[in-house]
């Protein structure tokens, strides 16, 4: 054999023994991290939360995992230590190898704003999970479904929808960002701003208890960072009436938004278009549904194009 096939050789051979050294390394290290995640997982089970903390935190510095990286946002949660939470549930959505359980640490990351006091973001990312997840669990339809009671009758703030639309274009919930990625966010889809606004029973007229709202919308979409961005504007009805009734209703009740916002901000005459969606979309269904339901059926939704 020529010299130069045996040092060949050689190579080829030391480059298989630093793989399969490499691979029996990460073996070793991923057995370490499962352990440490078994110990952290009984000590947060016990409620010992600053336990389970450092032995997830070795586990995942051995093997990063998903189930860890949950686990440590609970544990955290547990400790009242809610911006470490937040940043852990991050981590466990990046790891995610489905996008249902991204879904689930999102939703957990949402409830975590919701203890923050950031009660309409946390709304936000529910909203996301729900959409990201084949199959929503109950728990994380009715965690979403308490916001939204909870929120109803509160005047929410410019700075929360500019928090909110910053974190769908820029944020966690970016496209271009790793959790976008696991959660199937598409670059295609337009930012909502899920922001309580809602109408009177068989009514264009605004519901008195989210009227202040509707100002506050348009304070932001007249905001010089919305300079030229146009905006469309969806209307819903609740599930009671014809299916042509409620469309038509719903039409209208988006052009009666659209003619206020105009008339108290010239500026975004032009930049917003109306569409109608009647009950097709309801955020809850069925007909025996409370007046409470019924009343958050009947809504605006706002999306940036």
């Amino acid at each position: 054999m020529k010299q130069g096939h045996r040092l060949l050789l050689s190579a080829v051979s030391y480059l298989l023994f630093c793989a399969q050294a490499a691979t029996a390394a990460s073996d070793i290290s991923c057995a370490e991290g499962k352990r440490y995640y078994d110990l952290g997982r009984q000590a947060g089970a016990q409620q010992d939360f600053d336990k389970a903390v450092q032995w997830l935190d070795k586990s995942v510095q051995a093997c990063e995992s998903y189930e860890a990286w949950h686990l440590m946002g609970a544990a955290y949660k547990g400790q009242r230590k809610l911006d470490e939470s937040l940043q852990a549930y991050e981590k466990a959505i990046e790891q995610a190898s489905t996008s249902d359980k991204a879904a689930i640490s999102l939703a957990r990351y949402g409830q975590v704003l919701a203890l923050n006091g950031q009660r309409f973001e946390a709304l936000n990312m529910l909203d996301h999970a729900i959409e990201s997840h084949s199959s929503p669990p109950s728990w994380m339809l009715d965690n979403a479904r308490q916001l939204d009671h909870s929120l109803m009758d509160k005047p929410i703030s410019g700075e929360a929808i500019k928090r909110s639309l910053a974190t769908q274009v820029f944020g966690l919930l970016s496209p271009d960002s790793a959790a976008g990625k696991k959660l199937g966010i598409k670059t295609s889809t337009a930012s909502k701003i899920r922001i309580p606004i809602n109408y009177q029973y068989n009514s264009v007229e605004l519901d008195p208890l989210t009227q202040q709202n509707v100002d506050t919308l348009g304070a932001v979409l007249a905001d010089d960072s919305y300079e030229g961005r146009s905006f469309t504007l969806v209307g819903h009805t609740d599930v009671r009436g014809t299916w042509e009734y409620n469309l038509n209703l719903s039409e209208q009740r988006a052009e009666a938004a659209r003619a206020e916002l105009v008339g108290k901000f010239p500026s975004l005459d032009g930049r917003l278009t109306v569409k109608g969606s009647g009950e097709a979309k309801p955020m809850y269904r069925g007909e025996d549904l409370s007046e409470e339901d019924h009343r958050l059926n009947r809504r605006l939704e706002i999306f940036v194009n």
